[in-house]
Protein backbone atom coordinates (compact mmCIF):
# COMPACT_ATOMS: atom_id res chain seq x y z
CA UNK A 1 0.00 0.00 0.00
CA UNK A 2 1.07 3.73 -0.86
CA UNK A 3 1.40 4.45 3.04
CA UNK A 4 4.23 1.94 3.20
CA UNK A 5 6.23 4.01 0.78
CA UNK A 6 7.17 6.30 3.54
CA UNK A 7 8.03 4.71 5.62
CA UNK A 8 11.74 2.79 5.14
CA UNK A 9 12.96 -0.19 7.26
CA UNK A 10 16.67 0.41 8.63
CA UNK A 11 18.18 -2.90 8.05
CA UNK A 12 19.91 -5.53 10.38
CA UNK A 13 23.41 -5.85 9.81
CA UNK A 14 24.31 -9.87 9.66
CA UNK A 15 28.09 -10.57 8.09
CA UNK A 16 28.47 -13.87 6.94
CA UNK A 17 31.87 -15.03 7.97
CA UNK A 18 33.92 -17.40 5.82
CA UNK A 19 34.48 -20.60 7.69
CA UNK A 20 37.86 -21.35 6.28
CA UNK A 21 39.41 -17.70 6.73
CA UNK A 22 40.97 -15.59 9.56
CA UNK A 23 39.51 -11.91 10.10
CA UNK A 24 40.87 -8.94 12.49
CA UNK A 25 41.39 -5.96 13.66
CA UNK A 26 44.88 -5.17 11.93
CA UNK A 27 46.77 -6.43 8.88
CA UNK A 28 45.25 -8.76 6.19
CA UNK A 29 42.33 -9.68 8.60
CA UNK A 30 41.62 -6.61 9.14
CA UNK A 31 41.11 -5.49 5.79
CA UNK A 32 39.68 -8.98 4.79
CA UNK A 33 37.25 -8.02 7.84
CA UNK A 34 36.94 -4.39 6.79
CA UNK A 35 35.63 -5.19 3.06
CA UNK A 36 33.10 -7.77 4.63
CA UNK A 37 31.82 -5.31 6.98
CA UNK A 38 31.56 -2.95 4.03
CA UNK A 39 29.52 -5.79 1.77
CA UNK A 40 27.32 -6.45 4.45
CA UNK A 41 26.71 -2.72 4.90
CA UNK A 42 25.94 -2.31 1.58
CA UNK A 43 29.05 0.48 2.03
CA UNK A 44 27.10 2.33 4.73
CA UNK A 45 27.85 3.60 8.02
CA UNK A 46 26.29 0.67 10.14
CA UNK A 47 25.04 3.79 13.01
CA UNK A 48 24.14 6.92 10.86
CA UNK A 49 23.59 5.14 7.51
CA UNK A 50 26.16 7.87 5.65
CA UNK A 51 27.88 6.14 2.45
CA UNK A 52 31.24 4.92 2.91
CA UNK A 53 32.05 4.88 -0.65
CA UNK A 54 34.47 7.68 -1.93
CA UNK A 55 35.68 8.79 -5.20
CA UNK A 56 38.37 5.43 -5.53
CA UNK A 57 38.41 4.68 -2.08
CA UNK A 58 36.20 3.21 0.73
CA UNK A 59 35.88 5.49 3.67
CA UNK A 60 34.84 3.31 6.76
CA UNK A 61 36.82 2.48 9.87
CA UNK A 62 36.53 -0.68 12.08
CA UNK A 63 34.82 0.10 15.08
CA UNK A 64 35.44 -1.84 18.15
CA UNK A 65 31.06 -2.50 19.33
CA UNK A 66 32.37 -3.12 23.29
CA UNK A 67 35.06 -1.00 23.66
CA UNK A 68 38.11 -2.80 22.86
CA UNK A 69 40.01 -1.01 25.98
CA UNK A 70 37.90 -3.17 28.32
CA UNK A 71 39.72 -6.20 27.77
CA UNK A 72 42.40 -7.60 25.59
CA UNK A 73 40.18 -9.94 24.38
CA UNK A 74 37.89 -7.15 22.67
CA UNK A 75 40.52 -6.02 20.48
CA UNK A 76 40.32 -9.11 18.36
CA UNK A 77 37.06 -10.57 18.63
CA UNK A 78 35.72 -10.56 15.40
CA UNK A 79 31.48 -10.40 15.91
CA UNK A 80 32.93 -7.24 18.11
CA UNK A 81 34.27 -5.30 15.16
CA UNK A 82 31.51 -3.16 12.88
CA UNK A 83 32.48 -0.68 10.04
CA UNK A 84 31.33 3.09 10.78
CA UNK A 85 31.75 6.58 9.14
CA UNK A 86 34.55 8.43 10.66
CA UNK A 87 32.46 11.08 12.70
CA UNK A 88 30.75 8.23 14.26
CA UNK A 89 33.75 6.10 15.80
CA UNK A 90 35.74 8.92 16.15
CA UNK A 91 33.03 11.82 17.72
CA UNK A 92 29.75 10.56 18.30
CA UNK A 93 30.06 6.98 20.03
CA UNK A 94 32.89 8.55 21.87
CA UNK A 95 30.72 10.48 23.55
CA UNK A 96 29.78 9.48 27.46
CA UNK A 97 32.69 6.85 26.59
CA UNK A 98 33.96 7.14 30.05
CA UNK A 99 31.08 6.54 31.94
CA UNK A 100 29.83 3.26 29.97
CA UNK A 101 33.39 1.85 30.39
CA UNK A 102 32.81 2.74 34.14
CA UNK A 103 29.71 0.70 33.86
CA UNK A 104 30.73 -2.32 32.33
CA UNK A 105 34.13 -2.50 34.45
CA UNK A 106 32.09 -4.79 37.56
CA UNK A 107 31.49 -7.12 34.32
CA UNK A 108 34.66 -7.78 32.91
CA UNK A 109 36.60 -9.60 35.07
CA UNK A 110 33.13 -12.83 34.87
CA UNK A 111 32.93 -12.06 31.51
CA UNK A 112 37.13 -13.15 30.94
CA UNK A 113 36.16 -15.87 33.29
CA UNK A 114 33.69 -17.49 31.09
CA UNK A 115 35.18 -16.82 27.96
CA UNK A 116 36.01 -19.61 25.27
CA UNK A 117 38.33 -17.58 23.03
CA UNK A 118 39.43 -18.33 19.30
CA UNK A 119 40.71 -15.23 18.59
CA UNK A 120 41.27 -14.66 15.05
CA UNK A 121 39.07 -18.34 14.38
CA UNK A 122 36.34 -17.00 16.23
CA UNK A 123 32.74 -16.68 14.05
CA UNK A 124 30.22 -16.08 16.29
CA UNK A 125 28.98 -15.12 19.63
CA UNK A 126 30.66 -16.94 22.52
CA UNK A 127 28.11 -17.43 25.78
CA UNK A 128 29.95 -15.11 27.74
CA UNK A 129 30.78 -12.06 24.99
CA UNK A 130 26.60 -12.05 24.31
CA UNK A 131 25.95 -11.32 28.20
CA UNK A 132 28.67 -8.44 27.89
CA UNK A 133 26.61 -6.84 25.21
CA UNK A 134 23.36 -7.62 26.20
CA UNK A 135 24.65 -6.16 29.74
CA UNK A 136 26.52 -3.02 27.56
CA UNK A 137 23.09 -2.49 25.53
CA UNK A 138 20.44 -2.39 29.04
CA UNK A 139 23.19 -0.52 31.00
CA UNK A 140 24.16 2.36 28.29
CA UNK A 141 21.47 2.35 26.17
CA UNK A 142 23.68 1.97 22.25
CA UNK A 143 21.83 -0.76 19.88
CA UNK A 144 25.35 -2.04 18.74
CA UNK A 145 26.47 -3.66 15.36
CA UNK A 146 26.84 -5.51 13.83
CA UNK A 147 24.04 -8.29 14.88
CA UNK A 148 21.94 -5.13 16.40
CA UNK A 149 20.49 -6.81 19.78
CA UNK A 150 16.79 -7.60 21.27
CA UNK A 151 15.12 -6.20 24.54
CA UNK A 152 15.72 -8.01 27.55
CA UNK A 153 12.27 -8.70 28.45
CA UNK A 154 10.33 -8.26 25.46
CA UNK A 155 12.22 -10.32 23.45
CA UNK A 156 11.87 -7.75 20.14
CA UNK A 157 14.71 -7.07 17.74
CA UNK A 158 15.59 -3.39 18.11
CA UNK A 159 15.22 -1.94 14.54
CA UNK A 160 14.81 1.68 13.46
CA UNK A 161 12.83 3.01 10.67
CA UNK A 162 12.83 6.32 8.62
CA UNK A 163 9.86 8.23 8.78
CA UNK A 164 9.92 10.35 5.46
CA UNK A 165 6.86 12.51 6.29
CA UNK A 166 8.92 13.81 9.19
CA UNK A 167 11.89 13.08 7.76
CA UNK A 168 13.61 11.66 10.92
CA UNK A 169 14.60 8.29 12.47
CA UNK A 170 12.50 6.32 15.09
CA UNK A 171 11.77 3.11 16.66
CA UNK A 172 10.36 0.87 14.49
CA UNK A 173 6.64 0.73 14.47
CA UNK A 174 6.70 -2.95 13.21
CA UNK A 175 7.56 -3.99 16.85
CA UNK A 176 5.59 -3.71 19.93
CA UNK A 177 8.26 -2.59 22.38
CA UNK A 178 7.98 -1.97 25.87
CA UNK A 179 8.87 1.40 28.04
CA UNK A 180 13.10 0.10 28.32
CA UNK A 181 12.65 -0.75 24.51
CA UNK A 182 12.02 2.80 23.56
CA UNK A 183 13.94 4.49 25.86
CA UNK A 184 17.23 2.54 24.88
CA UNK A 185 16.30 3.22 20.78
CA UNK A 186 15.31 6.68 21.47
CA UNK A 187 18.34 7.41 23.53
CA UNK A 188 20.20 5.73 20.49
CA UNK A 189 18.99 7.87 17.91
CA UNK A 190 20.20 10.64 20.17
CA UNK A 191 23.99 9.72 20.91
CA UNK A 192 24.39 9.48 16.94
CA UNK A 193 22.31 12.62 16.38
CA UNK A 194 20.11 11.34 13.67
CA UNK A 195 17.65 13.65 14.17
CA UNK A 196 20.02 16.81 15.11
CA UNK A 197 19.37 19.28 12.95
CA UNK A 198 23.17 20.03 12.48
CA UNK A 199 23.73 16.57 12.00
CA UNK A 200 20.49 14.88 10.20
CA UNK A 201 20.93 13.73 6.57
CA UNK A 202 19.12 15.91 3.39
CA UNK A 203 20.27 12.69 0.87
CA UNK A 204 16.78 12.18 0.59
CA UNK A 205 15.56 16.08 0.04
CA UNK A 206 18.66 15.98 -2.48
CA UNK A 207 17.09 12.78 -4.81
CA UNK A 208 13.17 14.05 -4.57
CA UNK A 209 14.66 17.44 -5.78
CA UNK A 210 16.64 15.66 -8.25
CA UNK A 211 14.14 13.49 -9.26
CA UNK A 212 11.26 16.45 -9.61
CA UNK A 213 13.83 18.36 -12.00
CA UNK A 214 14.30 15.25 -14.13
CA UNK A 215 9.85 14.64 -14.08
CA UNK A 216 10.35 11.64 -12.27
CA UNK A 217 13.27 10.08 -13.88
CA UNK A 218 16.26 8.89 -11.53
CA UNK A 219 18.90 6.82 -11.20
CA UNK A 220 19.11 3.63 -9.82
CA UNK A 221 22.72 3.87 -9.38
CA UNK A 222 23.63 2.72 -5.54
CA UNK A 223 25.55 5.30 -3.51
CA UNK A 224 25.10 8.03 -5.22
CA UNK A 225 23.58 9.86 -2.51
CA UNK A 226 25.34 10.39 0.70
CA UNK A 227 22.70 7.96 2.53
CA UNK A 228 21.36 4.50 2.73
CA UNK A 229 17.77 5.43 2.75
CA UNK A 230 18.18 6.68 -0.81
CA UNK A 231 18.85 3.27 -1.73
CA UNK A 232 16.15 2.05 0.29
CA UNK A 233 13.73 4.74 -0.76
CA UNK A 234 14.83 3.39 -4.60
CA UNK A 235 14.20 0.00 -3.92
CA UNK A 236 10.72 0.73 -3.12
CA UNK A 237 9.54 2.63 -5.95
CA UNK A 238 11.90 0.81 -8.79
CA UNK A 239 8.54 -0.73 -10.15
CA UNK A 240 6.71 2.94 -10.32
CA UNK A 241 6.16 4.51 -13.56
CA UNK A 242 8.00 7.55 -13.66
CA UNK A 243 4.87 9.63 -13.77
CA UNK A 244 3.64 8.28 -9.94
CA UNK A 245 7.48 8.76 -8.77
CA UNK A 246 6.98 12.12 -9.62
CA UNK A 247 3.69 12.72 -7.95
CA UNK A 248 5.27 10.79 -4.80
CA UNK A 249 8.16 13.24 -5.15
CA UNK A 250 6.24 16.41 -5.28
CA UNK A 251 4.48 15.02 -2.22
CA UNK A 252 7.26 14.61 -0.23
CA UNK A 253 8.80 17.68 -1.14
CA UNK A 254 5.77 19.55 -0.56
CA UNK A 255 5.63 18.11 2.90
CA UNK A 256 9.06 19.39 3.59
CA UNK A 257 8.80 22.58 2.34
CA UNK A 258 5.80 23.00 5.40
CA UNK A 259 7.07 21.69 8.06
CA UNK A 260 10.72 22.40 7.79
CA UNK A 261 11.07 25.87 5.92
CA UNK A 262 8.06 27.79 6.74
CA UNK A 263 8.55 26.89 10.28
CA UNK A 264 12.98 28.35 9.96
Amino acid sequence: MEENIYVLDMPDFKPVYEQNLEYGYRGKRGERLKQLLLGTSDYHCMYCFASLKGDRTDLGEIEHSVEKTLSSYLAECVPNMAVTCENCTQSLKRTGEKQRKDNMAPYIEEFEKNLNCQGTKCKAFCKAYAGLRKQYCKLNKLVLQPFSEKGDVSGMEYRLQYDIMNAEFVPSKRYSYNDEDMEILEYHIGQFRLNDVNYKTRALMEFVEDTIEADGKYSKQKNRYSNYIVDLFIDKIKNYPSEKVLRICEKIYINYQLQHITKS
